[in-house]
């Protein structure tokens, strides 16, 4: 079952997921086919304070309206980064509500 579509109006982001199809000789990932789904891509802030305050943001976590994703996937955020899968947790109990939660590192 699909997620809500009242839940994915939260979701104003879009990810690309390229699945994962082997490794080539030099150990490097091959991607296979890709497709896109809508995510809800949550930013951590670190604030430093070095006499002025100096604001960094990356992506932590991402909550991605698709259920196929494996933690050898890549996944292309809105900002064109392809941050490493730290890991991933699929949500599939509640009808309804089918997403995945993929934290980077």
């Amino acid at each position: 079952m699909a997620l809500d579509p009242q839940l994915v109006s939260f979701m104003p982001d879009t990810v690309t997921i390229k699945a994962h199809a082997s490794f080539n000789n030099y150990g490097e990932r091959v991607s296979g086919a890709s497709r896109t789904a809508v995510a809800y891509v949550q930013r951590d802030v670190i604030l430093n304070d070095n006499g002025q305050v100096e604001e960094q943001t990356h992506p932590v976590r991402a909550f991605i309206n698709d259920t196929s994703i494996t933690i050898r996937d890549i996944i292309a955020l809105p900002d064109a980064s392809e941050p490493e899968i730290h890991s991933i947790a699929v949500h599939t109990e509640v009808g309804g509500l089918d997403h995945t939660v993929v934290t980077f590192r």
